[in-house]
């Protein structure tokens, strides 16, 4: 089960998917996107990787999804509410909310977005 956490226009769900695209793993960013044939639906994995810069490894966050619910929702899985989670879990979900909203507000052409910054993150 999906749970909304940001609903944005078309244009900004295109950006926010065009940004991701562009820095992908291959092309130095931190995700991968996976967009389901024939729909408008993507999948998009966030990867962190040391501070120190080394960009052979990197280790997966989790991940959000464009479009999932409906045009413009950028959802994360629900946690299984019979399930407590980690606390480090946990700290990875906070993680993509705040890089969800980080993208909304600037993931822009051009923009180099320092992820590994994340409160969340802080300790892991």
């Amino acid at each position: 089960m999906h749970s909304l956490h940001r609903q944005v226009n078309h244009e900004n769900a295109v950006r926010i998917l065009d940004y991701c695209r562009r820095n992908t793993i291959k092309h130095g960013g931190l995700f991968e996107v996976y967009s389901t044939p024939g729909q408008d639906t993507h999948m998009v994995i966030v990867n962190s990787c040391p501070e120190d810069g080394a960009s052979d490894v990197f280790r997966p966050l989790g991940a959000f999804y464009i479009n999932y619910l409906s045009p413009g929702s950028l959802t994360i899985e629900n946690e299984d509410p019979e399930h407590d989670g980690m606390a480090s879990t946990k700290r990875h979900v906070a993680a993509i909310r705040q890089v969800i909203d980080i993208l909304v507000e600037q993931g822009l052409p051009g923009v180099e977005i320092k992820f590994n910054d994340l409160p969340a993150l802080r300790g892991l």
